[in-house]
């Protein structure tokens, strides 16, 4: 009895000591480490690949790489963020964008005036002397990329050319007495040879000739204190009369013709410093009004953006715009004239001429800074204005406005 109960002892012991000693392997956890143990290992050979083998082997083939959390210097930041578009005016140079009148031929005439641009063409008027009277008898048509003008086969009936406008079926103008007056013509293009047709006779002052379309406006002086404003429908030859001033300043405003749009000033009912710009759609005959606030003098407008001066031409004089007949914004003071281009309205200002481009509200300088300018006017995006830097002789520059 007593062995065997020693020999069951011994078995029992050797039995508790062989599952104390039992692997892991061969427990329930052996799965799961090895399991943990191989995904750290692969964690650690990418962590070595993207911290420490590509940002060395990448530029060695040409490619920007920076591991994550590196801190990118700055010009790399600067080259990754997209940069502005450039506004078509920003390059702009006032001397190399400027060009002279200049071309071959016709130098008999020593002074020019009027410029107007139609399709890339300028159109202006050449004088010559006669009887110590400077004489603008000749319409001439400038290619600026020729360098090449022609004379047009048409002669005043009274002493000179005013104000020549065109556009693809008409040519108006005044043809304008020394002492004022005298009448407002039309030259239908598409008939030869071209013809003038008086539209109205003037009896004073020098009224300018708005052309658009088939239309044309203007306002004449039909009596001691009375001006009227006049539209003429050119297919038909009849005026209409659409405002009458009586010894009224606003009777002394250019008024606006562009895209069917008809502006021109007029009092505002109540207020004698004020003004109300007054517009009518040519062929839908319908009517608004707009009363900015200040007194409006030469109003233009394009149904979009509207500019005026709120003086005449005087020392002092302030220029305004409004976006759709909202608030009045100021431009500059000390403005003499402007004219209003696609997008932007050039104006002169202490013998300078400037442009204030609306959609980001700059100003850039379109003469040079040693040149003296005389404002002559905007047609097709163009800035028109004498070089009176030397008063020797007429000179025309102009420059178009990249918009």
């Amino acid at each position: 009895m007593g062995k065997r109960a020693t020999d069951r002892k011994r078995r029992k012991y050797r039995s508790n000591r062989r599952r104390r000693t039992k692997s892991l392997s061969a427990s329930n956890w052996g799965p799961v480490l090895a399991l943990l143990g191989t995904l750290l290992g692969v964690a650690a050979v990418v962590c070595a690949v993207i911290f420490f083998v590509l940002p060395r082997v990448l530029p060695l083939l040409g490619v920007d790489y920076n591991g994550p959390g590196a801190k990118e210097d700055n010009a790399q930041q600067i080259i990754a963020r997209p940069s502005p578009t450039p506004h078509p005016m920003d390059g702009f140079d006032a001397g190399a964008s400027s060009v002279e009148l200049v071309f071959d031929g016709y130098m008999d005439y020593k002074w020019f005036g009027d410029p107007y641009f139609y399709d890339g063409k300028m159109l202006f008027t050449g004088g010559e002397l006669v009887d110590g009277n400077a004489m603008m008898h000749a319409l001439l048509r400038f290619d600026p990329v020729t360098r090449t003008a022609e004379k047009l086969p048409l002669q005043p009936q009274n002493a000179h050319f005013l104000y020549p406008k065109c556009n693809d079926a008409w040519l108006v103008y005044l043809d304008a007495k020394l002492d004022g007056g005298g009448a407002v013509m039309a030259v239908d293009l598409e008939k030869q040879p071209l013809t003038p047709v008086k539209v109205k006779d003037v009896y004073t002052g020098i009224p300018e000739v708005m052309l658009d379309g088939d239309y044309i406006a203007w306002i004449d002086r039909t009596g001691t204190r009375m001006d009227k404003l006049f539209v003429c429908d050119l297919t038909t030859m009849e005026s209409t009369t659409l405002a009458m001033f009586s010894n009224s300043s606003y009777g002394q405003s250019l008024p606006s013709l562009r895209d069917g749009l008809l502006l021109w000033a007029d009092t505002d009912s109540g207020s004698g410093e004020t003004s109300t710009i007054r517009s009518i759609r040519i062929n839908a005959s319908t009517s608004d009004s707009y009363s900015p606030g200040t007194y409006v003098h030469d109003p233009q407008g394009d149904g979009h953006y509207t500019v005026w001066l709120d003086d005449h031409h005087a020392e002092g004089t302030k220029l305004y715009y409004c976006t759709d007949n909202g608030a009045a914004q100021m431009i500059a003071g000390n403005v003499v004239q402007c004219g209003l281009g696609d997008g932007f309205v050039a104006y002169s200002k202490e013998e300078a001429i400037y442009a204030f481009v609306f959609d980001n509200k700059q100003t850039y300088r379109i003469t040079s800074t040693n040149e003296v300018a005389m404002f002559l006017g905007v047609s097709e995006n163009y800035v028109s204005w004498m070089d009176v830097t030397s008063r020797e002789r007429d000179i025309v520059k102009f420059a178009r406005i990249p918009t």
